[in-house]
């Protein structure tokens, strides 16, 4: 609830920064039921409407630049730190302040020129058979590249933006 409470905060803080209107356009790559709670929530919490528009990042980024400075998009939600680089890349961002994000959120979690805000960390773990593995609970990714593991290792494919 505290984590709810928090993602709520942190994005009617990014939504009322980026509009004084009664709606704001977010371009979503992110499909998960609890953003659509989180929306549906700050509308109730504010009467400003969130249009959603979803697809992929890149999708997303592309349709960014194509629209140039005609774009409807308030805010662009990416899945992964990768694609904001990209979205940085094609000069599609534009910096914001907000002293309540900065007190928040680690600056490990945000751009240093206020292009862009983290909004969750996944993190990538090891899970080992403990019948099969030696010292598994002390395994680290350096670990895996050892030749003890050639063949025993599932993992994305290297070109994986996700690696």
């Amino acid at each position: 609830m505290k984590s709810s409470f928090l993602s709520l905060v942190i994005l009617a803080m990014i939504f009322v920064s980026c509009s004084t209107q009664e709606e704001v356009n977010v371009y979503s790559a992110r499909h998960y039921d609890t953003d659509q709670a989180l929306y549906a929530e700050f509308t109730e919490q504010t009467g400003i409407e969130v249009n959603l528009i979803e697809g992929g990042s890149d999708e997303l980024i592309e349709r960014v630049k194509s629209e140039g400075l005609n774009s409807p998009a308030d805010i662009l939600i990416t899945v992964d730190a990768g694609r904001l680089w990209r979205a940085e890349e094609a000069d599609i961002l534009q910096p914001f302040e907000s002293e309540t994000l900065a007190e928040r959120i680690p600056s490990s979690f945000r751009h240093p020129e206020g292009l862009w805000i983290g909004l969750s960390k996944r993190v990538r773990g090891i899970v080992a058979n403990p019948e099969t593995v030696e010292n598994y609970e002390e395994l680290t990714y350096e670990d895996l590249a050892d030749p003890r593991f050639e063949g025993r290792v599932c993992i994305r494919s290297s070109n994986s933006i996700y690696n």
